[in-house]
């Protein structure tokens, strides 16, 4: 299975950095796997020199750093689009480790198993063995929103509207496999992977990132479940520079673990 992997790195370098030096130490054949590091305005890509390698490759995203809306969904739709040729995409967050040998294959033969399938997640840990069951918490979970329209640049805008929209279950981007088909694609093409909102008085939704793409896949028959493979993931440090320092010492010793091995 010829496997496209796709990160976007939001300012989140080291984090980057301990995801890629990972991936590299527990998967030593990569033959079927071409990694793409989409970088947003970051400026310190310094780091990630000594994992340039075959395989990998870094570039920019063409998208800023500092938006007032996440881009994360737009820019993996746009990298999808300009590579259909591979069997299957890998989306990765910054903020991943691998801490199993051989975890993209294993989720490949799991994602290759069943037909019914469209995606296989990785099982999400904090650390060690604990695990993140991450659907669950977002199934009865509401948003509050407040948003306002205009249709003139020019003219002034109308009073906020507020309502109210329950936030679904979806797949995760963090680490997740997703088969190249028709269906797919044309899915990408005409919903892409973004997040959306549907305004209701009763029954409102919100999709967060590769939301859509999960309920457009249910109406297909096509399922995703989690892999018996576990990653940590941090979760959420593009989001806010204190949150990222928060959790920046389990990162830093995890990344020292990888470093001496993979520079020799």
């Amino acid at each position: 299975m010829h496997i496209q992997a796709l990160a976007v790195n939001h300012g989140t370098t080291r984090y980057m950095e301990l995801m890629l030096a990972s991936l590299i130490a527990h998967h030593r054949d990569r033959s079927g796997l071409d990694v793409l590091v989409l970088d947003n305005e970051s400026g310190d890509l310094a780091g990630l020199d000594w994992l340039v390698r075959p395989g990998i490759a870094i570039q920019p995203s063409g998208y800023p750093r500092q938006v007032p809306i996440n881009t994360h969904g737009e820019i993996l739709r746009d990298a999808v689009l300009a590579r259909p040729d591979c069997d299957a995409y890998l989306f990765l967050d910054a903020d991943v480790c691998f801490i199993s040998d051989d975890t993209i294959p294993a989720m490949a033969r799991e994602l290759a198993s069943d037909p019914g399938l469209f995606a296989v997640q990785a099982t999400w840990s904090i650390a060690g063995d604990d695990e993140f069951e991450v659907p669950a918490i977002w199934r009865n979970h509401e948003l509050f929103v407040r948003d306002s329209f205009k249709f003139q640049a020019d003219e002034p805008w109308p009073p906020l509207r507020e309502y109210v929209v329950r936030l679904t279950d979806r797949i995760w981007p963090f680490c997740t496999l997703v088969r190249n088909d028709d269906v797919f694609r044309r899915i990408v093409r005409s919903v892409g992977l973004s997040a959306a909102n549907n305004q209701c008085l009763r029954g409102g939704r919100q999709w967060d990132t590769f939301g859509l793409l999960t309920s457009v896949m249910e109406t297909h028959d096509r399922r995703w479940r989690r892999s018996a493979r576990r990653v940590i993931h941090f979760g959420a440090v593009s989001y806010s520079d204190e949150l990222a320092e928060q959790k920046a010492r389990g990162r830093d010793e995890l990344l020292e673990r990888y470093r001496p091995s993979l520079r020799d």
